[in-house]
């Protein structure tokens, strides 16, 4: 296994992560979160949309609880991340409590599309692939939160628009998935939920709704196959 390959397999993570940890860097610092505080949070938390929004609850003023309830359900999601791999989980070393620590919607995907060139490797070797490939990830975040932070306090322009840098992540990583399972009933039935709910359902709903309809109909799948 070939460290320097693994490292390019992660570089669509890279050009999301750091613009996307940049905005949360310049989101933290504009709401006065001091560095240490932005940096513990890319550390510990690592949750993308879960640090932006725990950057908007505890500016509104909200309560542990609040915090704790709201992170939950954003990020319940990755409990089914986990779940996907856990049988993964199981053969390989101690590394796998990292694993499932920094287990993103990114580097789930990358792990997803590139499973048949992982699981060639003996279990060790796996254990180091998906650990290099969730630490890159990780310190992408941290780069970009870093940077964000810095320019914020530092350079004077106008940051508006860079949040899409995650939409264009997910279309990059949608599409390499899509190479590696060119389903097309997979893809008309997501992009008929997607579109159903850019329609109906209010923006601050719209990913529990498709993940809760995709939930569904998976299990309705698998029930009648």
């Amino acid at each position: 296994m070939k460290q320097k390959h693994v490292f390019t397999l992660t570089l669509p993570v890279l050009m999301g992560y750091v613009p996307l940890g940049a905005a949360f860097g310049i989101l933290a610092a504009s709401a006065g979160f001091n560095f240490i505080e932005m940096l513990l949070s890319s550390l510990i938390v690592y949750a993308g949309a879960g640090q932006f929004l725990l950057v908007a609850l505890v500016s509104a003023g909200a309560s542990f609880m609040e915090v704790v309830i709201a992170s939950f359900f954003l990020n319940f999601r990755h409990f089914f991340y986990t779940l996907s791999l856990l049988e993964e989980f199981k053969k390989i070393n101690f590394l796998k409590h990292y694993i499932m620590f920094a287990l993103t919607d990114e580097s789930f995907a990358l792990i997803s599309s590139h499973k048949k060139y992982i699981t060639q490797f003996s279990l060790a070797q796996r254990s180091k692939i998906l650990f290099f490939i969730c630490l890159c990830n990780h310190i992408y975040w941290i780069i970009g939160s870093i940077l964000g932070f810095l320019f914020q306090k530092n350079v004077n322009i106008n940051y508006d628009g860079i949040e899409f840098s995650l939409t264009a992540l997910f279309i990059v990583l949608g599409y390499e998935l899509y190479k590696q399972n060119p389903n097309h009933k997979i893809l008309l039935t997501a992009s008929t939920i997607a579109l159903i709910a850019l329609l109906f359902i209010d923006k601050n709903y719209m990913f529990v709704f498709c993940l809760s309809v995709a939930i569904a109909l998976l299990f309705i799948g698998r029930k009648y196959v």
